[in-house]
């Protein structure tokens, strides 16, 4: 059920968002996308060539797990048949995109999985949350070790992200923001070229 309501079949034409998540950041974001496209907004794995190609923009959400860019295969299979698509990508991970190092890693995995097909895509990244209620045990015990390593680092060294995931430990955190599917909405309403 989405917060929107549930959403029926769409007619051709319009806007599909596709999403992977993996706690349920991106989900909500793909939600949020869609309402205003008045979209319909599936898991990825509803997603198939045939269907894709009866919309004229297609959302795909991706989460950032681990570092690691998760659910990119749609794109990565099909965006060749696509590219008369206004085809749109956004990613949603704990860090900031706006460091380079941050960023440098996602657009590298973006190139790698899907090289010269990048061209044809507008893509975002965006910031999610942790809750840590919403962690499996391997999780919760992967996230402490992973913020024992952070305590270690001088605190000169660590990042704003860092500083808040060591004062929120156990707890939640949240980083996601409404402003930023404007943009994201944008593209999938005009296309790449809107974006220059």
């Amino acid at each position: 059920m989405s917060l929107f309501g549930k959403k029926s079949e769409r007619k051709a034409g319009g806007a599909l968002v596709l999403y992977t998540t993996k706690h349920g950041a991106t989900q909500r974001y793909a939600e949020r996308i869609a309402q205003p496209l008045d979209a319909l907004v599936k898991d990825a794995a509803y997603g198939s060539l045939e269907r894709a190609k009866t919309y004229d923009a297609i959302v795909l959400g991706c989460p950032v797990y681990m570092g690691k860019i998760k659910g990119l295969d749609f794109f990565a299979d099909h965006v060749k048949d696509l590219t008369d698509k206004r085809l749109v990508l956004f990613t949603c991970g704990l860090y900031d995109p706006a460091q380079v190092d941050v960023r440098a890693k996602l657009e590298g995995q973006l190139a790698e999985k899907l090289g010269d097909a990048l061209g044809h895509i507008s893509v975002f990244h965006l910031r999610g949350s942790l809750r840590w209620q919403s962690l499996g045990l391997a999780e919760r015990l992967l996230m402490k070790a992973l913020v024992a390593d952070m305590k270690k680092k001088p605190e000169a060294q660590r990042s704003e992200t860092e500083r808040l995931m060591i004062e929120t430990e156990g707890g939640s955190l949240d980083f996601s923001d409404e402003a930023d599917i404007a943009s994201i909405v944008h593209a999938a309403r005009f296309g790449k070229e809107a974006d220059r």
